[in-house]
């Protein structure tokens, strides 16, 4: 898409253009460019707009706007980014609107007139308010200080403050500032090397470094003495030293023509920003107390005034709005400042303003080019054929621009291939010289940038025109960046590069911009403030806090001195107006939200964030104290239950379910106004008698808001009384966005070995320090802090109040993610052995306490853990083996409960016959008396979002498939819903009936087990688009029912269908711990640990109604203090419950061969038909690039014919040399590959062996289990030599004894999570590399490429799958 601007006659960049591309449209449907400026694309409520030069989606009012509605004056309430979304997207543009109601209120008056025979103007029907006359001008009456007297008496001046803040702040100002694209989100990078660009002044740290394109840039290391201040420490520093409010001094008026009437205007501090290279402060003056226009700013940069520049100091810049907002001919686009002040580190001289000259002089320069080079068209890729293109495209006249330019504006330039490298510009001795091009590429705005070799350095440049409305202007500065407008020396009238190269053009007309300086007279003032801030003790102020209930509230700050004026403008949108009541509450929260918080901060805030800052609150920001304990969590004032669901059949409908949720209308029509009604954490009230603004603030509703997730999870309403909670007031500003941290899970080695008796075999030392740390977390002696929180934020003002419940509780489980092949089994085995007389006297028949341990596993490992438990200690565990329901019905209540093992497939739920339909269901339904459970549905209601880096803020329901993997189908989260419900039904009357010891078939959900054991646990866990195939012994369907089996979707592990009292065990050789959202969703697995947000998890929204998404949406986004709270809650439990160690490394070597071969010519049409379609060319594109496309285009090389010869040239060769080993080949299902490889070898009438959907659990292992070991008998050397395996089938098989071949007939590629494929391919391989292999392993990929040896997707793919990183990340950073 950034390519189609480039290619115009008028080039525009993307990064510092403004667009609005909507990414949710296919790119060939996407308006990446508008044909008229100013008309903005259909904003839909679905639709994702993107906004390339600001580096971001467009947030809710941003849409709001472009829809034409005045965001600003509508009167929202605490309305979040998806509802702002989807209210641009559902309303009518306002124009049209307005011109409607206009026609519609004009009308009758406009037929009367004309019969009068009068003529009839629209402007008689004008409304008119009160400062028309004024057409639009600033008026000093209008201003919050007019008739004030000036205080000559105790005058400060802003200019001495800011002397001496610039010698003091200046050099922290710098080092605290942006000095790196990964600090843009409040961090700072840990990495204390920075490099800077000796070019174009761009900033990176090392470690971000190799991540973008570094090589056209010119980095040297930046000279960093001791630590870098920290920024938000800084801040509040830089607030301290300030004024909340200036003034203008006498004579302003007369010097500066825009500025009229502004000497009556205060100047509050509105904002403080952390930039790139310095901090910025931005005060505003208002109109009426801030009810109306925003008429003037002054801004004061501290740290680097330039880019560059290495003479730190304070700048100050004086913008005037008056041009932009009168009526008549408003001036349209960036508005100069009107004057500036320059004051260096150490300057003796007494700061003296500048201002714009008003006249600009003007002359002709000569600009001759030499040494021809790319130009920036070239450099992004585009040939002839985009200039033939263009030169033959025939615009529509109302598509030419209507601007004046001696260059072509609707085709290209004749030397558009080359810019000048050379410049020599000769005509004015303020610009003269030779200016060279700089290499820098994207970070300048068309890549352009020219140098003056001389002293001082000049520099050539383009400033965007960032809407669009005009051509872009060339100028000559002494800084290399546009952002430092106010150091332009003169701006190159209509001159483009190419012109330079054209001695017709080498002429070219200079407008210089000159400044002045002005008398020393002319100051700012900074006025004594008139609302003065009341303190409150810090003692009495937690005393009040510590005996409130969540009804009350303790006095925060209180801000005195507030005129008739202010109040008027603080209530104005507070109410009907008609109140006589003394103490009016601010609405904040409510409908009228916005327009308050926003009079709030232009009002009180300033005074309020200052008093914050210079420590004056009677509680410090960011330090917690702890609440007294009280019943928090089950106030049902704060924490109003919610209506349950209701399920009802419907008829005469088509759906497979034909059932609908529904709940009872006015129940929840009062649940919902008791959500309104709920009390607030921050309140702020105006006494008008006294003219005081009180700032409130209730801990105990933030305190109960957090709680009630970690109660209302647990049976026992008990669990509030070993809560410990505490709350903090922060500040938005102040929060750091989290680190991307890998996971790194620890080994076992800190701990002691524990023997175990009976074993036929010892255990290697790093097996028995796995079975000590899990046996004591069995024991209960390794504690968890489950943690959530509750923020709440002040609006207006930026003050976060955020609440933490936490409680120590024993994990209840673990994962054992040891390396592929190092005995996680021999070890679960010794864990079962070592506590096995322990389980035995637990036993109870009558309490349906059974003493066996379940383990679930992937349904092909059935056999093979039988033959472990065997391997490991013969006889001694007594072990039932469920492969069916069937199986299951030989088995009585006392067999189950006296086992030491039951094994079972992970699909048992799923199980499905063509003519016995779903047996295990239809008999669990019909032993606990219930209904009909449905079949697990067949679609997604919700996925698993891929990695992204930074922070994705959500402002559409469903959003973007590839950021949050939703596609919002509400019929699926239904199906889901009832699946989930009508299965928990059925559990529950299972477990209220009674069943004797010898009764037999009772479902596995009746009993409550001494331990569960998932194995393959990431296997129920990931959920990405098409991860899930239909491989025959897992299918998507299955898989869904092992996830509701296992019971991931229910947080409360005592409601889960399979409940254990030692713990639940996860066992994976690939844990996939790459997420915060992975690890919760495990934890909660392993026996039900809460982490922090949890809560909020995406699987929540798997089974939501419309009603409660709806509801979920009023909670917000989370602040980034919180995501650090879930990044450091997802660490904290990896280290404490995880547990991953390598084997002995393996004295066989692992030989990684790539088998390349080229597809037909035939093939590769088909597939260059398919690029075709995405407008792309060629073979070496990535499936990233072909998007959607990608799936049709594998399916050409998944079905080549030249990877069936591969396959079976390879197979013949192996066969050659070892005529009777066994060979493992493993396909993709997703895109036929698994089908074509099968039909390879019917073809080639080659015998194999491979798993079908008609295979019973039994047949699926009694085959496998030939490949498992040697041949003994003249019948197993008589069995097919070849097993073909689907990636999905990759997990948990021991194959080293018998197999040393693998063959990947393509690489596993399931979409944008490299991590996840790069781990099933690993699981593939380590079937057989792994610890019992005796001969040397050989893994043979097979890669097609283009018709000639192109590169080709199998490149990408299995470049991508072996990278490093990827395999780092897959494998979980062990030890």
């Amino acid at each position: 898409i950034a390519c189609f601007p480039v290619r115009d006659a008028i080039s525009r960049d993307p990064l510092h253009h403004s667009f609005t591309w909507d990414i949710s449209q296919n790119v060939t449907r996407a308006p990446f460019r508008s044909a008229t400026v100013g008309v903005s694309g259909c904003v839909t409520p679905g639709g994702e707009l993107v906004l390339p030069h600001k580096g971001r989606t467009a947030m809710g009012y941003e849409k709001l706007l472009l829809q034409g509605i005045p965001f600003s004056r509508l009167l929202l309430g605490p309305e979040s980014e998806v509802q702002l979304s989807d209210l641009a997207g559902n309303a009518m543009s306002v124009p049209v609107v307005c011109a409607t109601m206009l026609a519609a209120i004009c009308a009758p008056q406009l037929r009367r007139e004309k019969e009068k025979g009068k003529a009839c103007s629209l402007s008689t029907f004008a409304l008119h308010q009160k400062y028309d006359g004024a057409n639009g001008a600033v008026l000093a009456e209008r201003g919050d200080l007019y008739d004030v007297e000036r205080d000559t008496t105790s005058q400060t001046l802003l200019e001495a403050t800011l002397a001496e803040i610039s010698n003091e702040l200046a050099n922290d100002a710098f080092f605290s500032s942006v000095l790196c694209f990964c600090e843009s989100s409040g961090r700072t990078t840990y990495n204390p090397k920075i490099l800077e660009c000796q070019g174009c002044g761009m900033f990176v740290c090392h470690d971000c470094s190799g991540r973008i394109r570094t090589s056209s840039h010119d980095l040297k290391e930046m000279k960093i003495i001791g630590s870098r201040p920290d920024p938000h420490m800084f801040e509040r520093k830089l607030r301290c030293a300030v004024p909340s409010m200036l003034r203008l001094g006498e004579g302003w008026e007369d010097k500066i023509d825009e500025a009229e009437g502004l000497e009556a205007y205060s100047f509050q501090l509105q904002q403080v920003d952390r930039n790139k290279g310095h901090w910025c402060l931005t005060y505003g003056a208002w109109e009426d107390h801030g009810s109306a226009r925003q008429v003037a700013e002054i801004r004061i940069i501290i740290g680097r005034i330039g880019t560059l520049d290495r003479e730190l100091g304070v700048a100050a810049y004086i913008r005037c709005f008056a041009p932009a907002i009168r009526h008549e001919d408003p001036f349209r686009g960036p508005l100069s400042d009107s004057a500036r002040l320059m004051i260096k580190v150490a300057t003796k001289s007494t700061p003296q303003w500048e201002v714009r000259e008003k006249v600009a002089s003007n002359c002709i320069i000569k600009l001759v080019g030499s040494d021809p080079g790319p130009s920036q068209r070239v450099q992004v890729g585009l040939n002839k054929t985009a200039y033939k293109s263009l030169k033959d495209h025939k615009p529509m006249k109302s598509f030419i621009p209507k601007i004046k330019s001696r260059n072509n504006l609707i085709a290209y330039h004749s030397k558009w291939e080359t810019w000048p490298t050379t410049i020599v510009i000769s005509g004015d001795s303020s610009v003269d010289g030779t200016y060279l091009r700089m290499k820098c590429e994207q970070t300048i705005v068309h890549s352009a940038l020219w140098r003056r070799d001389s002293t001082p350095p000049l520099y050539i440049y383009f400033r965007p025109d960032v809407i669009r409305s005009g051509l872009d202007k060339a100028v000559i500065s002494s800084t290399p960046s546009y952002r430092d407008h106010n150091m332009e020396i003169c701006e190159l009238e209509d001159w483009i590069p190419e012109n330079t190269l054209t001695e017709e053009t080498h002429a070219t007309k200079a407008k210089f911009i000159s400044w002045k300086f002005i008398p020393s007279s002319f100051k700012i003032e900074i006025p004594t403030p008139k609302m003065i801030i009341k303190n409150h003790e810090p003692e009495s102020f937690h005393r009040n806090i510590s005996i409130s209930d969540s009804c009350s509230s303790s006095t925060l700050c209180e801000m005195h001195g507030l005129s008739t004026d202010i109040i008027k403008s603080l209530l104005q949108y507070t109410g009907d107006g008609s109140t006589t009541d003394d103490v009016v509450e601010i609405d904040l929260f409510g409908r009228s939200g916005t327009a308050n918080s926003k009079r709030l901060s232009i009002l009180a805030a300033p005074s309020l964030l200052k008093c914050a800052a210079e420590g004056k609150l009677p509680l410090e920001l960011s330090k917690w104290y702890e609440l007294p304990s009280s019943d928090f969590g089950l106030c049902e004032i704060n924490i109003p239950p919610r209506p349950m669901e209701k399920w009802r059949k419907l008829d005469g409908t088509s759906r497979k379910v034909n059932i609908e949720r529904y709940y009872n209308a006015t129940e929840s029509k009062e649940y919902y106004q008791k959500l309104l009604k709920r009390p607030t954490a921050f309140q702020v009230n105006v006494e008008k008698s006294s003219g005081k603004l009180v700032v409130q603030m209730k801990p105990a509703v933030a305190a109960h808001r957090a709680a009630a997730f970690l109660v209302h999870r647990r049976e026992n309403a008990d669990a509030n009384n070993t809560l410990q909670v505490d709350y903090c007031l922060s500040e938005l500003s102040s929060m750091g966005e989290p680190d991307t941290k890998e996971f790194h899970v620890p080994n076992s080695d800190p701990y002691k070995e524990t023997p175990v008796d009976g074993l036929e075999l010892p255990l290697y030392p790093r097996q028995a320090k796995a079975l000590t740390r899990m046996l004591a977390i069995e024991n209960g002696d390794v504690h968890f802090s489950e943690e959530e929180r509750s923020e709440h934020v002040l609006p207006g003002v930026g003050w976060c109040l955020i609440a933490r419940a936490a409680k120590k509780s024993p994990l209840r489980g673990g994962v054992l993610g040891d390396a592929i092949g190092s005995g996680k089994t021999v070890v679960t085995i010794a864990l079962i052995l070592a506590g096995v007389a322990k389980a035995r006297a637990n036993c109870n028949v009558e309490k349906r306490r059974s003493g066996a341990t379940l383990i679930v596993v992937p349904p092909g490992l059935v056999k093979q853990w039988d033959d472990e438990r065997k391997k490991f200690t013969k006889n001694k565990l007594q072990c039932i083996t469920i492969d069916c329901t069937s199986t299951l019905k030989r088995y009585s209540v006392n067999d189950i409960c006296n086992a030491d093992i039951l094994i079972v497939p992970a699909d048992l739920l799923e199980e499905r016959r063509k003519r016995a339909g779903r047996p295990y269901t239809e008999h669990l339904a019909k032993k606990a008396g219930a209904d009909p459970i449905p079949p697990a549905p067949t679609g997604y209601s919700q996925r698993e979002a891929p990695t992204i880096e930074g922070t994705w803020v959500r402002n559409m329901a469903s959003g973007p498939e590839i950021y949050v993997g939703n596609k919002g189908n509400q019929r699926t989260r239904d199906e889901q819903a009832y699946y989930g419900h009508c299965y928990s039904e059925a559990i529950k009357r299972l477990r209220g009936q009674t069943f004797g010891p010898s009764e037999k078939g009772v479902p596995l959900e009746y009993f409550t087990w001494e331990r569960i054991v998932i194995d393959e646990c990431h296997e129920t866990l990931v959920t990405g688009k098409q991860q899930e195939s239909d491989a025959a012994d897992f299918k998507a369907p299955a898989r869904r029912g092992a996830r509701e089996f296992l019971g991931v979707a229910q947080t409360d592990a005592a409601s889960r269908p399979l409940v254990a009292t030692a713990g639940v065990w996860g066992l994976t050789g690939t844990p996939l711990l790459e997420t915060e959202a992975r690890v919760t969703e495990l934890a909660n697995l392993m026996g039900g640990t809460y982490l922090t947000g949890a809560a909020h998890h995406w699987r929540k929204e798997e089974r939501e109604s419309g009603r409660d998404l709806f509801l979920n949406q009023q909670e917000g986004t989370r602040s980034r203090e919180y995501r650090c709270a879930i990044q450091e809650s997802c660490h904290l439990y990896v280290k404490e419950a995880c547990q991953r160690n390598r084997g002995a490394k393996l004295q066989v070597k692992l030989t990684k061969d790539e088998l390349h071969v080229n597809m037909s010519a035939v093939e590769g049409d088909a597939f260059l038909k398919v690029v075709g379609t995405c407008k792309l060319q060629g073979f070496s594109n990535s499936p990233d690039q072909l998007g959607e496309k990608a799936s049709n285009a594998l399916s050409i090389t998944a079905s080549s014919k030249a990877r069936h010869t591969a396959l079976l040239k390879k197979i013949h060769s192996i066969q050659e040399d070892e005529s009777d080993t066994k060979i493992i080949i493993f396909a993709n299902t997703v895109y036929g590959g698994y089908n074509e490889a099968r039909t390879a070898l019917q073809s080639s009438g080659k015998r194999f062996c491979h798993i079908s959907d008609e295979n019973t659990v039994h047949e699926q292992n009694e085959t496998i289990s030939w490949f498992r070991h040697v041949d003994a008998t003249e019948e197993d050397r008589a069995r097919p030599r070849i097993l073909l395996l689907s990636y999905e089938q990759a997990a948990g098989h021991n194959l080293q004894e018998a197999c040393h071949h693998v063959i990947l007939y393509e690489p596993m590629y399931s979409g944008t999570d490299a991590v996840a494929d790069a781990s099933v391919e690993e699981q593939a391989i380590g079937r057989v590399m792994r610890q019992g292999q005796k001969y040397d392993v050989t893994v043979t990929r097979i890669v097609v490429q283009g018709p000639k040896g192109e590169r080709c997707l199998d490149n990408w793919i299995v470049e991508r799958n072996l990278d490093e990183e990827v395999l780092r990340a897959a494998t979980s950073n062990f030890d």
